[in-house]
Order: structure tokens, then sequence, then C-alpha cells
């Protein structure tokens, strides 16, 4: 049997591979902005929309959190960060849960104008769960519907289960959200990859016409869970144990440290 913290090493090299990393295949990999399709008939987009584009992403930036914004936290840019690309095109069914599933992912959903996007890490040997933060520029009114969308789609009972792709989202349940910004909306979820379960949770808090999605992912390994069990019992200090048996969180002080810098960038 692999030991916990192997166990626990695998689970969050799953998390990367299955979760950020896959989100991001269609949102530019190669970093220079480039996409299966430019535009919705493959052309390239006028030269007023790049331009605005390129203004947009340039404000997100400035409003991105950096190395040393959050204490015992690593910041890294995530790779597909302010592509001029959306999300590429799937089925999601039923269809009306495409708003949480837009929300999963490092690329832009349709109504979007620009993003870009930061992963953090713990820096401590316990903490297993990585929070992907994405920052969305839209038009006012689009961002106040996309909350409406997202919020209603939280507490639809057709979206408890739904399927994205290749993949299927199961324990979809609304969450309580934190009381920052204009309006949040939290919501949990869950897929299965092999044996193990990758689970996140999703806060997406609106400012202005800014919205911020923040994304907290672990995964359960039940042999690694079991070895935890057993660690606990032969009194093993806990940051030595390697499984993740919790839902993963988003941190308060990710969320208040992106909300007080895009605060400042807007002055």
């Amino acid at each position: 049997m692999k030991s916990a913290v192997a166990r626990g090493a695998l689970a969050v090299a799953a998390v990367t591979v299955l979760g950020l990393t896959a989100a991001c295949s269609g949102s530019g990999d190669d970093g220079k902005g480039k996409s299966e399709g430019a535009g919705a008939g493959g052309g390239k987009p006028s030269k007023s929309a790049s331009a605005d584009t390129s203004s947009a992403t340039a404000k997100l930036e400035k409003a991105a959190l950096a190395s040393g914004d959050v204490e015992k936290y690593k910041v890294e840019v995530t790779k597909g960060s302010g592509a001029k690309t959306t999300r590429p095109a799937r089925r999601v069914d039923p269809a009306q849960c495409g708003p949480l599933s837009e929300m999963l992912t490092a690329a832009a959903p349709a109504k979007s104008t620009a993003h870009v996007s930061r992963t953090l890490s713990g820096t401590d040997v316990a903490d297993t769960t990585t929070t992907e933060v994405v920052l969305l520029a839209y038009g006012r009114a689009d961002a106040e519907r996309t909350m409406d969308t997202l919020r209603t789609a939280t507490k639809s009972k057709k979206c408890v289960t739904f399927g994205d792709g290749g993949r299927r989202y199961i324990g979809v349940r609304p969450q309580p959200g934190p009381v920052v910004g204009d309006e949040a909306v939290s919501y949990k979820l869950a897929s299965r990859a092999g044996e193990f379960l990758d689970r996140d949770r999703v806060t997406v808090v609106r400012s202005g016409s800014t919205l911020i999605a923040f994304r907290a992912s672990n995964v359960f390994d039940p042999e690694a869970a079991r070895s935890d069990e057993e660690g606990e019992a032969a009194g093993l200090p806990e940051k030595f144990r390697g499984g993740a048996t919790g839902d993963p969180k988003v941190a308060d002080a990710i969320v208040d440290a992106q909300l007080a810098k895009l605060k400042a960038a807007k002055k």
C-alpha cells in the first residue's frame, strides 16, 4: 500500500492535471492568443474589438493577485490566462446548467469581454487545496444577468447532476455565499476520476461589471483517507497524513485580498 504522503501527492497532482490544466485546454495554450476559430464565423475580430479586449485585459492584469499579496499562498499565472478566446463549445446536459460549467474553467464565458486567471496553492504541506481565481470583464447588464442565471442554476433540481462534454458532475448544491462585493453566489460539486473524487467549491463575486470566480479544488482519495484514520489512531501528526477528507473551501484571505486589489486598481 502506498504511504499516505505519497497518495496525497498523487491526489494533488490529479487536481492539477484533471482540473486546472484540462480547464484551460481551449483557452489559447500556446500563450499567443490563437484559437480554433476567432469568431462565430471563424473570421478575425475587428481592430476596435481587439483594442477593447486588450484594454480590458490590461485592467484585469493590474487587479490580479501576485506573489506576496496573500500570506502563506503561492500565486502563479494560470496557463492560458488572458488568451483572446472563449471556452470551446461543449454540450452541457441539461443546458440550463451551463452557467455552473462556465465558472469551472479559466477560459472566458461567451458574454465576457476579457479574463485573467491566477492559481494559488498553500505553502503549508498540510494544505492540499488549490484555488483558481478568474477575473472576468463584462458589460454591467451582462454581469448582472450572468449572476442571475448562475444563482438560478445552483438552485435547480435539474442541475443536481449534469454532464459537460466527457465529464459528469454530481452533488451540486448551493452554499452560503460571502457578504462581499455587490452580490455573490456559491456552490459545490464533484466529479469522479477513476478511484478519486475531484471536489470543487465555487464562489462568484460581482463587483460592478467585474466578476471574480474563486474555485477551490481538492481530491478525495479513499485509500489515503483510510491511511489517515490509521495514522490518527497511531498518533501521526496531521501534517504528515496524505488524505483530504473535507470539502475544499475558498479561503476568506484569498477573497479579501482579491477584492481589495480590485478596488485599488479601479482608483
